[in-house]
C-alpha cells in the first residue's frame, strides 16, 4: 500500500524509518507565484512532517511513502501550491491515501482546490486533512464534503477515534501533547489537529492492509463501526456547526454602531492579568489615557522580566499580587482585563488563569479580554455555571456581524478629516506608543484626534475602535473586504466624534527582511493600503539600511499617495539567527550609540528623523504636522 504526504517534507535518514521505503519531491513557488518541482529532493528543515510520518508509521510500518514537501519563497503555502500537490499525487494511481496535515484558512476557498479533492473522491483516494485548532475556523480541503477532516479528541489508546455527524470536525482523533520524530535522529514534543490527523490516516492504512476495507463506501462503513462515542474534544472539535442567519441586518446610526463596539459603560474599577505582558505594560505607562481606575495587578506564578512592570506598579501605587486572590482584592474591582495567559502553553499559569476566571465568573465581574481563545474559555465557564451570570464579556474584535452592521448602516461620503499612519520596518518599534504619544501631542495643542487603533489594549487607552490585525488578531473580515469596512469605520467614527485629524497604525513591517520571518507584511501593507490615510509616519531601526527603508517607503507609495512627515527611531536593534527556524533578538543602544544612529538617518533621509520621547522634539513635531494640513 502507497500513502501520500503532503507537508514539509520528511528527513527520511529518521532512524524511525529503518526499513520503510520514501521516496518524493519539493514543489517551490517563487515570489513571482511560479512553481517549480524539485525531484528527488524533500528534506525536512522545520521538522513537521518528519513528525506526522512518525505518527503514521507507528500504525503502518509496511507501507511506502509519497513525500511532497511545499516551500513557499514568502515563507506562506498559497491554494494553488496545495492543488499542484494534490494532482502530482493523483497522478500516481498507486496511492491511496492522502495525509494532508495542515490546510488553508479562508472563507471562500478556491474552485481549484474543491475540484482536485473533487478528482480524489472519483478516483477513489481518501484525502485525510487537518481541521484548524480553533474550532470556529473554515479550513481548507478539511471542510470540503469529499475530505475527512480531522480534529482533536482525548483518546485513551492511539488507535481509537469518533465519528461526528454535523460537527466541526468529521473525525476526532488523537491529538494531545505526544513525543513525534524530529529531523537528526531526535524527538521532540508536539500537539495539534495536524498530530491526529496522522493518527487517522495511520489507522485507516493499517485497517486496509488488513483487507477491512476497499473502496469509499467500505471505509465509512468501517469507521461507523469502528467508532468510539466516548471520545470527546476540549478543543470544541466536537462542537455543531451553526447555520448562517440571514435575517436583514438592521440600519444604526453611527452613535448606535460606535457604541457596539465598546465596552459596556458600567465600567469603574478594574484587574489586569497577567500584568508582565507588553499590552498590560502600555496601560501602565500610559495610566493619564487609561479611562478607569486600575485598583489590582495580577501576575503569572511562572514569569520573568518583571522589573520593569513592577516598578510602573509601584510608582503608581497600585497593589498586585501573584497566584490565589484574597476575597478582599476581588472586593476592589468590578472588571478583569485579561491577556494572552494562554500563549505560553504552562501548565501552572493555564489553571492559574482559568481558575481566576472561574472565580470573576461567580462574582459576576465584568470582562474586556484580546484573545478568542481566552473569550470562549470564559464564556464555557459561564455555560457550565450553576448559576446566572450577570456581568458583561468584551472581545476586542471587528466580527463578521460588526461589518454587516456597517455595511446595513453607513453609505459613502467624502472623508473631511485628515488622517495620519504610523507604519514601520521592523517589529519591537513602538508603533504604537508613537501613535499613542502623537496624540497626546495634538490634544495638548487644542486639537481633538480619533483613535483607530490595530492593537488590542487600545480600546483601553483611547482608541475609539480597535481593528486588532496582530498577535491572535480577531478581525473575521476577509481581507478583500477590508477596504470597505476600514473606509465605513473612519467614515464612522468621524460622523460621530467630529476630530480634526484621525490617527492609525499598521504592525510588524511592510517588506519581509527574510522570507521566514515577514511579520505577516503582506497583510500589513494591505490594511494601510485599506486605510489609505493622508500621511506617513514611519518607525525605524537602528541597523535598517537606507536602501531598505527607502523601499519600504516605495512600496508604500505604489498604492497610497501619500508623504513621510518624519521617521521616528527606536532604540532597539535587531539581528536574525539562522537555525532549525528564524529567530530574532534585540538589543537596546546606549545613549551615544542612540545619539549617532539620529544623525545619521537625519543628514540621509529626506524627513528628519526623531527620538518620540524627548519632549525637546514635540513643538517640531506638531509644526510639521500642522504645516502639512493647513489651509493657508
Amino acid at each position: 500500500m502507497k500513502i501520500g504526504i503532503i507537508d514539509t517534507g520528511v528527513d527520511h535518514t529518521h532512524k524511525r524509518f529503518n526499513h520503510h521505503h520514501i521516496t518524493g519531491i519539493t514543489l517551490l513557488e517563487n515570489l513571482a507565484k511560479e512553481i517549480s518541482t524539485i525531484e528527488n529532493s524533500f528534506n525536512d528543515i522545520k521538522g513537521h512532517g518528519t513528525g506526522i510520518l512518525s505518527i503514521i508509521v507507528q500504525h503502518a510500518p509496511f507501507i511506502e511513502t509519497e513525500v511532497v514537501k511545499l516551500e513557499a519563497e514568502n515563507g506562506r503555502i498559497s491554494e494553488a501550491l496545495l492543488v499542484r500537490a494534490i494532482n502530482y499525487l493523483l497522478d500516481d494511481h498507486d496511492i491511496e491515501v492522502i495525509n494532508i496535515s495542515m490546510g488553508i484558512r479562508t472563507n471562500d476557498p478556491s474552485q481549484e482546490l474543491r475540484l482536485a479533492c473533487d478528482r480524489a473522491s472519483k478516483q477513489g483516494v481518501i484525502l485525510v486533512a487537518a481541521v484548524h485548532y480553533l474550532h470556529d475556523k473554515l479550513c481548507y480541503p478539511a471542510h470540503f464534503t469529499s475530505v475527512l477532516g480531522i480534529g482533536q479528541g482525548i483518546v485513551e489508546s492511539k488507535y481509537k477515534f469518533r465519528k461526528l455527524e454535523n460537527r466541526s470536525a468529521n473525525i476526532l482523533a488523537k491529538g494531545g501533547f505526544q513525543r513525534v520524530a524530529y529531523p537528526g535522529n531526535t524527538f521532540r514534543f508536539s500537539v495539534g489537529t495536524s498530530l491526529a490527523t496522522a493518527h487517522f490516516s495511520g489507522i485507516i492504512c493499517k485497517a486496509k492492509l488488513e483487507n477491512q476495507w476497499d473502496n469509499i463506501e467500505s471505509l465509512n462503513k468501517w469507521i461507523l463501526k469502528n467508532s468510539d462515542p466516548s471520545i470527546i474534544s476540549l478543543t470544541k472539535h466536537d462542537s455543531k456547526i451553526n447555520e448562517l442567519n440571514h435575517t436583514n441586518t438592521p440600519a444604526l446610526s453611527p452613535g448606535e454602531l460606535y457604541n457596539s463596539l465598546r465596552p459596556a459603560p458600567c465600567i469603574s474599577k478594574v484587574a489586569i492579568y497577567p500584568f508582565e505582558e507588553k499590552e498590560m505594560q502600555s496601560i501602565l505607562e500610559f495610566p493619564q489615557l487609561f479611562p478607569y481606575q486600575l485598583t489590582a495587578a495580577i501576575g503569572n506564578l511562572r514569569s520573568i522580566k518583571l522589573d520593569k512592570s513592577i516598578s510602573l506598579l509601584e510608582k503608581q501605587g497600585i497593589p498586585y499580587s501573584f497566584g490565589e486572590l484574597e476575597e478582599q482584592t476581588y472586593n476592589t474591582f468590578d472588571t478583569i482585563i485579561i491577556g494572552y495567559f494562554l500563549d505560553k502553553l504552562l501548565d501552572q499559569n493555564s489553571y492559574q488563569g482559568y481558575s481566576l476566571i472561574k472565580e470573576c465568573v461567580k462574582r459576576n465581574k465584568n470582562f474586556i479580554v484580546w484573545d478568542r481563545s481566552v473569550n470562549d474559555l470564559i464564556h464555557s465557564v459561564i455555560s457550565d455555571s450553576t448559576t446566572t451570570y450577570t456581568g458583561k464579556v468584551f472581545l476586542t474584535a471587528f466580527a463578521k456581524q460588526d461589518k454587516e452592521n456597517l455595511y446595513a448602516s453607513m453609505e459613502h461620503t467624502v472623508l473631511k478629516s485628515p488622517s495620519i499612519c504610523v507604519v514601520g520596518t521592523n517589529k519591537k518599534q513602538g508603533k504604537f506608543t508613537t501613535q499613542l504619544i502623537l496624540k497626546e501631542l495634538l490634544k495638548e495643542n487644542g486639537y481633538k484626534v480619533s483613535h483607530l487603533a490595530t492593537e488590542p489594549q487600545g480600546i483601553v487607552l483611547g482608541a475609539d475602535i480597535t481593528f486588532p490585525i496582530g498577535h491572535n488578531g480577531t478581525v473575521d473580515v476577509d481581507i478583500m473586504e477590508w477596504n470597505k469596512s476600514l473606509r465605513f469605520l473612519t467614515q464612522m467614527i468621524e460622523e460621530h466624534t467630529k476630530p480634526d485629524i484621525i490617527i492609525t497604525g499598521s504592525q510588524g513591517s511592510i517588506l519581509p527582511k527574510h522570507p521566514m520571518n515577514d511579520s505577516n507584511a503582506a497583510e500589513m501593507l494591505s490594511y494601510v493600503k485599506a486605510f489609505y490615510p493622508d500621511a506617513l509616519v514611519c518607525t525605524i531601526s537602528p541597523n535598517d539600511s537606507l536602501d531598505y527603508i527607502r523601499r519600504t517607503i516605495d512600496v508604500i507609495k505604489a498604492f497610497v499617495n501619500c508623504e513621510v512627515l518624519f521617521y521616528v527611531l527606536t532604540p532597539f536593534e535587531y539581528t536574525i539567527h539562522f537555525n532549525n527556524q528564524v529567530r530574532v533578538s534585540y538589543r537596546q543602544l546606549d545613549e551615544m550609540e542612540y545619539q549617532d544612529k539620529l544623525n545619521y538617518f537625519n543628514e540621509n533621509l529626506d524627513s528628519p528623523t526623531f527620538n518620540i520621547k524627548n519632549k525637546d522634539n514635540s513643538q517640531k513635531i506638531i509644526d510639521i504636522i500642522i504645516n502639512k494640513f493647513s489651509k493657508g
